[in-house]
């Protein structure tokens, strides 16, 4: 005998509203445990399916009671009993068990058991029991269909006090015989009273006569139990199998009294049950296959949010470098902006100082004249300083001797005249080199200081058009930079609607999960034509 170990102290009792209904093949491993049998017991459905039902064993229940189970089961017939089971965890629950077989062609092909909360009253005779069974001191009681019964000899006692236990077939017996005595106790007195004028044939006769009341009694009382008792039984088979599951046996009304109609009223309850259970099968299909559309849409609306996840991530990793690329770039055009103010100031100082430069040049050029001016004015004297020399000269040559000195005079000035004429030449030459010069150079300031404008005026102009393009760039970041946020916006809502698709498949694996539970539920009861 499997032993599962370990065990605890810890008990689980069962809820009134509770019942642990499971099926077993005919081998007795699991197929079907409902969500009650699965939440009592500790296990996972999945570690329940296809195992054999041992599994649920507790180490205290003794063998001899699993032998009497199976014993009653493979012989057709249903089995009652208090049983402990183990949890997985260890624990224990007890339970009333009615474990009956399925019977399809007078052959058992499953087994199914309804499992409901036994009294304490009951736990407490089972627990007694099974204590002394296991301890080997439970002499002349055997357990037999799940309870106790006497053994060897004191069995006997229970034969000879079969018309005196609790039935209808034994309170029939029990009529039948006092029905008996009566009359055999009437003839008796009857006998006695007349004895004396009966003779030996007729003293016989009325014996026989007894004899024969007791025995038709008897006999019709056993008639009437067995008319009674089989199509009850009948039925009892019936609705044991129905409560298994099983809805494809049948009962037949083979009669229009009271039995009669209520084997009628079983079989229009079984026909009802098939019913139902095809209409709730057949709903349940419809379920099944909606929930694989939904999760087939599901699961294609999931690849293509993932799709549109990964591209909205793609988007927004080029919007994020474009803008980055945008923002430098009017970062550039600001800096740009700022060097052609600058240019701009500088070129327009340069402008100034040219026009100043210009300005002074004008200036040089017009003292330059004036020095001409002068410089002629110095010509002339010493040309007439040159002439009153030589008149000098003259009349000192005429003088004779008292003029040699004033003709030495007049030749040292002369000899200056002629130096300050030579001299003021140079300076002139000088000076209208300078003039030239100066008008050359008033003439490439001027020049420059109209270039210098058109470079202002150029410079201005790029100045505006790179505040323009500033501008332009920083309302393209501004922009972007929105369209960076709706598409950040855009990749949130498509990670909800993930997780809102993953949650939805969730919810329809569940209903999935739900549909298979219920269809094996609902596959507890075996219709004509049913698998």
């Amino acid at each position: 005998m499997r032993v599962n170990l370990p065990i605890t102290d810890v008990e689980t009792k069962l809820r009134e509203d509770q019942y642990l209904i499971s099926r077993t093949d005919s081998k007795g491993r699991i197929v079907y445990a409902n969500p009650a049998f699965v939440e009592v017991s500790g296990f996972t459905r999945e570690e329940l399916i296809g195992k054999p039902h041992n599994i649920v064993r507790h180490p205290d229940m003794p063998a001899e009671a699993y032998e009497d189970l199976w014993q009653t089961l493979e012989s057709g017939e249903s089995w009652l009993g208090v049983v402990k089971n183990r949890r997985k965890d260890g624990g224990y629950y007890w339970v009333l068990a009615n474990a009956t077989p399925i019977v399809e062609n007078g052959e058992v092909v499953a087994y199914s058991s309804v499992r409901v909360r036994p009294s304490e009253e009951q736990i407490e005779m089972a627990e007694a029991l099974y204590a002394r069974i296991r301890e080997g001191t439970a002499r002349g009681v055997r357990i037999l269909r799940g309870r106790p019964v006497r053994a060897g000899w004191r069995r006997g006692l229970d034969v000879l006090a079969f018309p005196f236990l609790p039935g209808v077939r034994n309170r029939m017996l029990r009529h039948a015989m006092l029905s008996s005595g009566i009359v055999a106790a009437a003839g008796a007195y009857g006998l006695h009273a007349n004895w004396s004028s009966l003779d030996a044939w007729g003293a016989g006769l009325g014996c026989g006569a007894i004899a024969l009341g007791v025995v038709t009694i008897f006999a019709m009382g056993w008639s009437l139990s067995r008319s009674l008792l089989e199509p009850m039984l009948d039925a009892a088979n019936m609705a044991r199998q129905v409560a298994a599951g099983n809805l494809t046996t049948q009962i037949i009304a083979d009669s229009d009294d009271e039995v009669g109609s209520l084997k009628f009223s079983l079989e229009v309850m079984r026909k009802s049950l098939i019913g139902i259970a095809q209409d709730v099968y057949r709903g349940i299909e419809g379920t099944t296959h909606a929930a694989v559309h939904i999760a087939r849409g599901n699961q294609e609306l999931a690849g293509r949010t993932e799709g549109q996840a990964a591209s909205l991530q793609q988007t927004a990793a080029s919007m994020e470098q474009l803008t980055s690329t945008v923002r430098q770039n009017a970062d550039n055009a600001r800096q740009a902006n700022q060097l052609a103010a600058s240019s701009m100031d500088v070129a327009r100082r340069g402008g100034v100082a040219v026009s100043q430069v210009v300005n002074t040049m004008h200036g040089i050029s017009d003292s330059s004249r004036k020095i001409a001016d002068i410089v002629t004015i110095i010509e002339g004297i010493a040309f007439q300083t040159n002439i009153l020399a030589l008149n000098a000269a003259v009349e000192a040559a005429r003088a004779g001797e008292s003029g040699k000195g004033f003709a030495v005079v007049a030749g040292e000035v002369r000899s200056l005249a002629q130096k300050s004429a030579q001299a003021a030449k140079e300076v002139k030459a000088l000076i209208e080199d300078s003039v030239d010069r100066v008008t050359e150079g008033s003439a490439q300031a001027e020049q420059a200081g109209a270039t210098m404008q058109d470079i202002v005026a150029a410079v201005h102009r790029v100045t505006d058009i790179i505040g323009e393009i500033s501008r332009a760039s920083q309302e393209q970041s501004s922009g972007i930079e929105q369209v960076d946020t709706a598409v950040s916006q855009m990749d949130v809502m498509t990670v909800q609607n993930t997780a809102l698709v993953q949650e939805l498949g969730g919810a329809v694996m569940q209903l999935g999960n739900q549909s298979g539970a219920l269809r094996e539920t609902i596959r507890v009861f075996r219709v004509v034509g049913q698998s």
